[in-house]
């Protein structure tokens, strides 16, 4: 998603499988692969005159979302919630209308709400890394939707959310699969790829080990998650094709529609075989 035609090098740990970028682009140019064109910052706006349609799709992802963070604890009175990597808040703003809760977001970049301020005013949104975050702010749910794999230092970052946290926090984690159909069918245009923003690529065994060292216990791991993983054909597709990502998208959305339809038998079998997402549920050792 940027036009940038650099080329960057992933090597792979021979003991855990971790994938990882090396060299990474210096922290202080990575702010040039997250511009206002950023497909994911744009959101529905990018589609055009379907922008209505991809904005209803958007509400049903964070709806789901907000079912998964549900389920799975009993939620106490007034729970905080912290989002990191909030993007555009929608997730959260979902969360506060439907759990009447307390919500947090951080992100080291406002593009997601940039000048929609007025639609986010009663979140708390900051522009923070996890270090910033209080000592004693103990939220009741973290929640990690595709910000893992962007994270410079993943190990320290956990390890210090697991200090703020409380014996009863709930971490939830949905990143790519690198062990996934997805990966092997498209190889170097994997949308997972995400060169040069997603830094790790991560398998069920190596975030496990993460997760352990970093002072989280795993509860539950699962090869899907809440993106539809037909994202990920698409996006792999679109590489392959070469596709501007900062154009405007209305010309992509009836091909978009026209595989997803087609893509519906191979979802079906997504808990049998990792098409590209998994997800962790995980609490403090």
């Amino acid at each position: 998603m940027h036009s940038s035609k650099d080329l960057f090098n992933f090597d792979q740990c021979a003991e855990c499988q971790l994938v990882f970028l090396n060299p990474r682009v210096a922290l202080n140019k990575l702010k040039n692969y997250y511009t206002s064109h950023y497909l994911p910052y744009r959101g529905s706006e990018a589609w055009s005159k379907f922008e209505k349609i991809v904005e209803g799709s958007q509400h049903k992802l964070d709806s789901k979302r907000v079912k998964v963070v549900k389920n799975i604890q009993t939620l106490s009175s007034n729970p905080l919630i912290l989002d990191i990597g909030c993007g555009k808040p929608s997730f959260l703003k979902a969360c506060q209308q439907k759990l009447k809760c307390q919500t947090m977001g951080i992100d080291f970049s406002d593009e997601g709400w940039k000048g929609q301020e007025s639609n986010y005013s009663e979140l708390d949104l900051q522009v923070a890394e996890i270090k910033d975050l209080p000592s004693d702010l103990q939220p009741d749910i973290v929640t990690m939707w595709h910000y893992l794999e962007h994270d410079y230092t993943p190990l320290e970052n956990l390890t210090y959310l697991k200090s703020i946290a409380k014996p009863s926090t709930t971490l939830v984690i949905e990143i790519p699969n690198f062990d996934s159909t997805s990966r092997k069918k498209y190889n170097e245009k994997w949308a997972g790829w995400h060169t040069p923003r997603h830094i790790s690529l991560f398998s069920p065994n190596n975030i496990e080990l993460l997760l352990n060292k970093s002072g989280w216990k795993v509860d539950k791991l699962v090869t899907y998650g809440t993106m539809n993983p037909y994202l990920l054909y698409w996006m792999s597709e679109m590489e392959e094709k070469g596709i501007e990502w900062d154009k405007n998208m209305q010309d992509e959305f009836l091909g978009f529609m026209v595989g997803m339809v087609q893509f519906v038998p191979k979802k079906l079998m997504e808990k049998k075989s990792s098409l590209g997402i998994m997800t962790i549920i995980a609490t403090p050792l």
